[in-house]
């Protein structure tokens, strides 16, 4: 016989008329055995050891919302400490996996990392705009960690104003670019915080996760 107002563990975890998706949680969990008490066969009650298993699965659900309590407060403390470690980052220049990098009168510096030797590496450098400016060749280099300069100067020789730059890097095969993870130097402006964690946002205008940065100079 099908008893009205009792749902399923099923019916619980699915989602309501309203449209919101209910868990099984230890009130409504506690309902549930309340609920099939009150409405169990009488000459057929639930046996002790199943009233002492259900309490004991009721105890394990209640230690779980408690242990999921305790995980939210310690990854918001730990979020909230970071967060103050990297505002110390503010106005330090960083090394960081980005194309684009504020570019002084000097120039600047950087660091391509190479999975495999490779046979002919080049630095490719275009204006904020796209314009491109110059092509550095560094020829053929080993697996690695490779660093490179540029010294602030357009393909005629000319010193470039001081602002935003694109720099990329490739591996040539033959006439095919593969491209390559480059790290460049930039200054963090501020500190930030979204779905990604603690993010640094870069003078160069990007942004990256704090926990990217490469070195700090």
């Amino acid at each position: 016989m099908e008893i009205p107002g009792i749902r399923s563990v099923e019916q619980l975890r699915s989602p309501g008329s309203g449209g919101e998706t209910q868990e099984l949680g230890k009130n409504e969990f506690l309902k549930l055995m309340i609920a099939q008490m009150n409405n169990q066969d009488p000459l057929d009650p639930a046996k002790n050891e199943d009233f002492i298993a259900q309490l004991a699965q009721f105890s394990t659900v209640e230690g779980i919302e408690n242990l999921n309590g305790s995980m939210a407060g310690i990854a918001s403390a730990m979020q909230s400490s970071l967060t103050i470690q990297a505002s110390s980052l503010v106005g330090r220049s960083v090394m960081v996996p980005t194309s684009q990098t504020w570019v002084g009168s000097g120039g600047t510096s950087g660091s391509i990392d190479l999975p495999e030797s490779s046979a002919n590496v080049r630095v490719d450098i275009s204006r904020a705009n796209g314009e491109h400016i110059r092509t550095i060749d560094l020829g053929p280099r080993a697996q690695g960690r490779l660093r490179f300069a540029w010294d602030g100067r357009d393909a005629q020789g000319t010193q470039v104003p001081q602002g935003a730059y694109n720099i990329t890097a490739h591996n040539m095969v033959g006439t095919t670019p593969i491209p390559l993870t480059i790290n460049l130097p930039d200054e963090v402006v501020s500190v930030s915080i979204d779905k990604a964690g603690v993010m640094a946002n870069l003078a160069g205008g990007s942004s990256i996760p704090a926990v990217q940065i490469q070195e700090i100079q």
